[in-house]
C-alpha cells in the first residue's frame, strides 16, 4: 500500500475533477463504526481485567499501580493494538470498497443511459461515448489494480485466518468462553470485524462484472432493436469492441478473485478449517489425558 501511494494519490485526484467523492450515509455509516471499534476493545479489555478478572494492580513498564491513571494508559494501550488489527486494516478495505462502488454507480449510470436512449438516437456517435466512458473506467480499475493488488490479497489472508482462529477457539474453548463473557464479546467482536472486512472485499468488487454484464446485455440489446428497425450492420464495430474486452474482475495478487459467488465457498472453507482445527485440538487434549492418565498408574 505504500508503494503504491502515487498511484493512488493519482486516482483519488482524477476522480476528484471528474466527480463528487462523498461518502454515502451507509458508507459514513461504515466508517464511524469501524473507527469505533479500538474503544470498543479496549473498553471489553478493561472490564476483563477489572471486573471479570478483579484485577487491581496493573504492570506498567516493570512498575505495579492501581490508580485511574494506569486504567487509562491500559485502556490506551488496548486502543492502539484494536487499532493496528483490525481497524487500520478495515480502514483500507472501507476505501477499497469505497472505490469499487464509485465504479459500479458509473457502470450501473451508463447502462441507465444505454436503456433510456431511445432507438433512434443511439447512433454511431453515442456508442462512441458509452465506449470512451467504458475504457475510461477500465483504466481507473486498472490503476485500482495496480495499488490494492498485494494488499488485498494479504488482508484478506489475514482476515481469513482470523476467523478460522476464532471459530476453533470457540469450539474448542466453548466452556471457557460461557464462564467468560467479556472473552466472548471480545472474540465475538474480532469475528464480526474480520468476517465483515472480508465479505465486504467480495461483494463490492464482485458487483463490477455483474454490473459490466448488464451494461453489455443493455447495449447488445440497444444494438438488436437498431438492427431490427434500420437494418445496418456495419454499426457493430463498437458492440464487437465492447463485447471482446475483458471483464472488470479484480484480483489480489491474481490469486484471490473478488466475485459474489466465492462467499459461499468461502463460508464453508471457514467452517470447515474451524472444525479440523477443532478436532485436532480434541485429540491432542486427549492423548496429553491418557498419558497422564498412564504416568499416574505407573508411578502408583
Amino acid at each position: 500500500m505504500r508503494r503504491g501511494r502515487y498511484h493512488l494519490t493519482g486516482l483519488l485526484s482524477i476522480l476528484s475533477e471528474t466527480q463528487k467523492l462523498s461518502f454515502t450515509w451507509i458508507e459514513s455509516v461504515c466508517f464511524y463504526v469501524v473507527c469505533s471499534v479500538p474503544m470498543a476493545f479496549a473498553a471489553l479489555n478493561v472490564v476483563q481485567q477489572v471486573v471479570a478478572v478483579n484485577k487491581t494492580t496493573f504492570d506498567v513498564y516493570g512498575q505495579n499501580g492501581s490508580s485511574i491513571a494506569l486504567i487509562i494508559f491500559n485502556f490506551v494501550k488496548s486502543s492502539i493494538w484494536a487499532f493496528i488489527y483490525p481497524t487500520s486494516v478495515n480502514l483500507i478495505v472501507l476505501l477499497y470498497c469505497f472505490l469499487c462502488q464509485k465504479f459500479c454507480r458509473q457502470i450501473n449510470r451508463i447502462t441507465r443511459d444505454i436503456r433510456e436512449c431511445r432507438v433512434e438516437n443511439f447512433t454511431l456517435s453515442k456508442q462512441a461515448n458509452v465506449s470512451a466512458q467504458e475504457a475510461r473506467i477500465g483504466d481507473f480499475l486498472h490503476l485500482t489494480q495496480r495499488v490494492f493488488s498485494v494488499p488485498s490479497f494479504w488482508i484478506s489472508a489475514a482476515h481469513f485466518c482470523s476467523c478460522i482462529t476464532v471459530l476453533g477457539s470457540l469450539i474448542v474453548d466453548a466452556g471457557t468462553y460461557i464462564k467468560n463473557y467479556t472473552l466472548l464479546c471480545q472474540s465475538v467482536l474480532l469475528f464480526l470485524n474480520s468476517s465483515g472486512g472480508l465479505l465486504a472485499c467480495l461483494w463490492t468488487a464482485g458487483g463490477l462484472p455483474l454490473a459490466e454484464g448488464q451494461m453489455k446485455d443493455a447495449f447488445r440489446r440497444k444494438m438488436r432493436e437498431r438492427l431490427h428497425l434500420f437494418g445496418k450492420v456495419h454499426e457493430e464495430c463498437f458492440q464487437k469492441e465492447l463485447m471482446q474486452k475483458p471483464s472488470f474482475l479484480i484480483s489480489g495478487c491474481l490469486i484471490v478473485y473478488f466475485q459474489r459467488s466465492s462467499i459461499l465457498y468461502l463460508l464453508g472453507t471457514i467452517l470447515t478449517y474451524s472444525f479440523l482445527l477443532a478436532t485436532k485440538a480434541q485429540s491432542i487434549r486427549k492423548n496429553n489425558d491418557h498419558k497422564t492418565i498412564f504416568k499416574n498408574f505407573t508411578i502408583s
